[in-house]
C-alpha cells in the first residue's frame, strides 16, 4: 500500500515537470500566495506502528504560502490527525503486581503545527510540483481502554517533516487547484503507557489530497 502511494505521487510530480514545459501549461500569473484545505490519510512507522498499526484516514491539514523569491515561499500548518486500533486479549500488569487480561483500544490523537519553508520549481505553471520542510511541534494524546478503564497521557514535542508534492491548478487564470502531496514526519514523543513502552521517536508517513486557493 505505501509502495503503490509512492509511486502514484512520483507520476503526479513527473507529468508537473513534463506539463511545465509547454508553453499552453502557463497559468497566466505568478501567485503572491497559496492556502490550502487537505484530506490525511497516516500511516504509522517503526515504533509507532506497534503501538497502532493501521492506516488512518481521520485528519485533516490546513497551510498557507507566501512567495517570498522566485520559487522560494514561507508559510504554516496546522493539522489534526488520529490513529486507533483494537487488540484482543492481552495482558498487563500493575505495579502492585495485579494482572488483567482483556480487549484494549489504543488511539493517538495529534495536532501539529509548523513552520514551513519550500521551493516551487515552476510556480507559474498549471502543474507546479514542490518540496518543503516543515519545523515545529505537536501536542498528543495517547489513550489505551482496557474495559471501563481509560489510561491516557498528553505530550508535547519537537516535530520535522519533508514534504514533496504538486499543486495542479484547475485552468488559466484560475484562483483554484487541486494539492496532492507525500510527508515524512519525525517527532521526539514517546508512548509509556503499557508494558513494552515504546522511548523513541514516533514517526510516521502522511498522504494529503485536498484543494488550493491561490491569490494573485
Amino acid at each position: 500500500m505505501k509502495k503503490n502511494i509512492l509511486i502514484f505521487v512520483f507520476c503526479v510530480l513527473v507529468a508537473g515537470f513534463t506539463q511545465g514545459q509547454e508553453n499552453n501549461a502557463t497559468l497566466g500569473f505568478t501567485p503572491s500566495s497559496y492556502y490550502t484545505f487537505s484530506w490525511n490519510t497516516t500511516f504509522t512507522l517503526g515504533d509507532f506502528n506497534k503501538w497502532v498499526g493501521n492506516g488512518s484516514p481521520a485528519g485533516f491539514d490546513l497551510g498557507g504560502r507566501y512567495l517570498i523569491n522566485k520559487g522560494l515561499t514561507a508559510g504554516f500548518n496546522i493539522s489534526w490527525q488520529r490513529v486507533s486500533q483494537q487488540y484482543p486479549n492481552e495482558t498487563f500488569y500493575g505495579n502492585d503486581g495485579s494482572a488483567i487480561t482483556a480487549t484494549n483500544y489504543r488511539f493517538t490523537w495529534m495536532v501539529p503545527f509548523q513552520a514551513v519553508i519550500g521551493y516551487h520549481f515552476i510556480p507559474d505553471q498549471l502543474v507546479s510540483p514542490y518540496i518543503t520542510l516543515g519545523i515545529g511541534g505537536d501536542y498528543m494524546e495517547h489513550h489505551l481502554m482496557i474495559q471501563e478503564y481509560d489510561i491516557y497521557e498528553t505530550r508535547w514535542d519537537f516535530s520535522l517533516t519533508p514534504e514533496v508534492g504538486a499543486l495542479i491548478k484547475f485552468g488559466n487564470y484560475s484562483s483554484w487547484g487541486a494539492l496532492v502531496a507525500f510527508n515524512y514526519k519525525w517527532t521526539t514523543n514517546k508512548i509509556e503507557l503499557y508494558n513494552d513502552k515504546i522511548t523513541n521517536d514516533l514517526q510516521m508517513l502522511n498522504l494529503k489530497i485536498g484543494l488550493c486557493m491561490i491569490i494573485r
